[in-house]
């Protein structure tokens, strides 16, 4: 159940689980939602075997409807909302298998961690995030630190589970994965440019410091506020050597456009202030792109595989994305093994048919331990 289903989530976690589960290991999937769009044609197309059903009303009649014919329920994030929903479900059928996707980069779920609330509200929550933990089977986390660190989940039922990327897309797209020798020194930021989380003028700041970053190229692909596009033409203006150089797409939301531009570039940068756990980043490997990441966030030491294939800077210090730009610029004759590193870490950590494995074998492992009860 995603309420808020749109034709971009089809791609990321959201759609992507359930497809997976249904291609590889043979799930009757279905993502539930609100009436949000008209028409998903991509379910209808390339991920053909996604079945979607939008609710009328309220999902938790749908639920009532519904829970004993669901065997397995995936939730998303842990919320009063996804807690009331879970509940409802397993009290209907508690022989089904409650999955809750925790999508969080911390170490600890806050949810009943008191705070500046109520003292009503706080009592609530403890006592449902009790009653989650009593009825919850699977509860994943993204990252290897959350994994470990998350404490107040039982063992038995945390999963280490990562996004990942399906490289089957890619010639399905039609788009043929350059070896590194045919790529291009082009660094790539993928975001909402102009979103405070993203924060996108880190590069051009950093970019302004260097002045100069000789044959390579920075392109910007995505959406841009109004108050980035004003920070673009000042950049621009005062930094006309960089204007052939710095590269401004717009948002690209054709996957083969998209995939086109991953083949030819040889990074992929994220200047964000926090992250959960991005996709663009996995797809990235998944071309052998060298991933630049800011080291606090929680999913860097796992995607750059600490260091072996990537490269960290400090978060949101123009200083420290400078001076790793002209490093990288640099060392441009390692960067060859450090992309071949990138795309044997993709093979072997990311790819959604290896890790989607062990939720397979963790909810036939639960779903029969339900049975037996």
């Amino acid at each position: 159940m995603f309420d808020d289903l749109q034709s971009i989530h089809l791609f990321k976690d959201v759609g992507q689980i359930p497809f997976q589960m249904y291609r590889h290991f043979g799930y009757d999937v279905e993502i539930v939602c609100r009436r949000n769009e008209k028409h998903y044609p991509k379910a209808d197309d390339i991920l053909s075997g996604l079945k979607i059903t939008c609710y009328d009303g309220s999902p938790y009649r749908f639920l009532f409807q519904q829970a004993r014919d669901i065997d397995v329920l995936m939730l998303f994030h842990v919320s009063t909302k996804t807690i009331w929903r879970g509940l409802l479900y397993k009290t209907l059928n508690p022989r089904g298998c409650l999955y809750v996707k925790a999508d969080m980069s911390g170490t600890c779920i806050r949810y009943a961690q008191w705070g500046e609330r109520n003292f009503v509200t706080q009592a609530k929550r403890v006592v449902l995030f009790r009653q989650f933990l009593k009825r919850v089977d699977i509860v994943s986390l993204e990252t290897k630190a959350a994994f470990k660190g998350v404490g107040n989940v039982p063992p038995h039922k945390k999963l280490y589970l990562p996004n990942g990327f399906d490289s089957d897309f890619i010639e399905q797209f039609g788009v043929r994965r350059r070896i590194f020798a045919e790529k291009e020194n082009i660094i790539l930021l993928v975001a909402r440019h102009g979103d405070y989380a993203k924060n996108s003028e880190l590069m051009l700041d950093a970019l302004g410091a260097m002045g100069d970053i000789g044959e390579w190229q920075v392109w910007f692909v995505g959406l841009m506020t109004e108050e980035f596009k004003k920070l673009k033409e000042r950049f621009l203006d005062q930094f006309p050597q960089l204007a052939k150089k710095v590269m401004f797409t717009g948002q690209i939301d054709d996957k083969r456009q998209l995939f086109e531009l991953y083949s030819r570039a040889k990074v992929l940068c994220l200047t964000s202030r926090w992250e959960g756990f991005p996709n663009v980043a996995v797809e990235g490997l998944a071309f052998g792109m060298i991933p630049m990441l800011p080291d606090a966030i929680a999913c860097t030491a796992d995607i750059i595989d600490h260091g072996r294939c990537g490269i960290s800077f400090r978060q949101d210090s123009r200083d420290s994305l400078s001076a790793t730009l002209n490093s990288l610029i640099a060392r441009e004759s390692e960067l060859e093994l450090m992309a071949q590193l990138a795309q044997q870490h993709f093979n072997s950590s990311f790819r959604w048919q290896i890790i989607l494995k062990n939720l397979d074998e963790q909810i036939k492992l639960q779903f029969n331990s339900n049975s037996s009860e």
